[in-house]
């Protein structure tokens, strides 16, 4: 678009020159001859500068556009990678969660066995109240016996012959009483038993459930730092990619800028070089103008030229 206003303003010139003219036929047009045969190869240098400027233009704005794109497509791995962080936080705090309803799942098993501890204790108790009763029956039995081996002593004196049922009896008592405390003997160590295995079951599952609790802790932990640490890594090649292509538009853009402003120096050289051919060409007018007016062929021209202006 400006060589095609710059072609219209030196066709204007023309005609100015040609309207001035009239002063000046022969030489005047001699003149200034030479200085328009050379606007024409610098209008087409100057339309050659503005289409490259125009051009400079069109890829420093689609430059800026790629930039611009990048631009937002790193913020929206910045997104991601929050997000990424975001999950593993809530995945952590899941994990902790489940944790803890195993510990509340081994506290509730502790109480079921704490549980159990009381009905053996309870078992126990009853056990106890059993042997206390048997023993309450034997001590009847055994105060019914003295009883009858009062009366046998009585009638063992009063007969003989009853002394070796004297002896049956009483051994039969001795027999019992070693029954009882061997019965007693044998619920006490049932009982230790009972509770030695119980708490040895109870150190076992807990131990057992501690270590499957750490080891999957340790598990969900090491691949949650893995997954991690693999985002991590993709997310930052991912920006060291970008940044690097960043820094390529962002060389490029300077490039072009910086041609830009050779061009538009070159443009300003141009159009200097323009003005000084037209003042050149003024100049030389000027002075041709004033050596004729020296010899005075300038009056006699004006004087030709007089009935043609009216």
């Amino acid at each position: 678009m400006p060589p095609k206003k710059k072609g219209k303003g030196g066709k204007k010139g023309k005609k100015g020159k040609k309207g001035k003219g009239d002063k000046g036929d022969g030489d005047e047009a001699a003149g200034t001859a030479a200085p328009s045969a050379e606007p024409p190869e610098g209008e087409d240098r100057e339309e050659l500068l503005a289409k490259q400027l125009q051009s400079v233009n069109d890829e420093l704005a689609e430059k800026k556009r790629r930039v611009e794109e990048l631009r937002k497509e790193n913020e929206w791995l910045q997104q991601e990678a929050h997000q990424t962080r975001v999950e593993s936080h809530e995945y952590m705090s899941y994990m902790a969660k489940k944790t803890h309803k195993r510990q509340s799942t081994i506290v509730s098993l502790s109480d079921q066995n704490q549980k159990e501890i009381e009905k053996l204790q309870q078992e126990k108790s009853e056990v106890l109240a059993e042997y206390e009763q048997k023993k309450a029956g034997l001590r009847q039995l055994l105060l019914e016996r003295e009883n009858e081996l009062a009366k046998t002593k009585k009638e063992l004196q009063e007969l003989d012959e009853f002394k070796k049922l004297q002896a049956d009896q009483i051994s039969r008592i001795k027999d019992l009483e070693r029954e009882v405390l061997k019965m007693r003997g044998v619920h006490s160590d049932t009982l230790q038993q009972l509770k030695a295995q119980f708490l040895k079951e109870k150190s076992d599952y807990q131990h057992e459930s501690d270590q499957r609790i750490t080891s999957m802790g340790k598990l969900a932990n090491k691949e949650a730092a893995r997954c991690l640490d693999e985002h991590t890594q993709m997310i930052k090649l991912e920006n060291r990619q970008l940044r690097h292509e960043l820094l390529n538009l962002i060389k490029e853009t300077r490039a072009l800028h910086e041609h830009k402003l050779r061009l538009e120096d070159q443009r300003k050289e141009l159009l200097r070089e323009q003005q000084y051919a037209k003042d050149l060409a003024v100049l030389r007018s000027a002075r041709q103008h004033k050596v004729l007016k020296s010899f005075g062929l300038l009056e006699d021209q004006q004087g030709e030229d007089e009935p043609e202006e009216y």
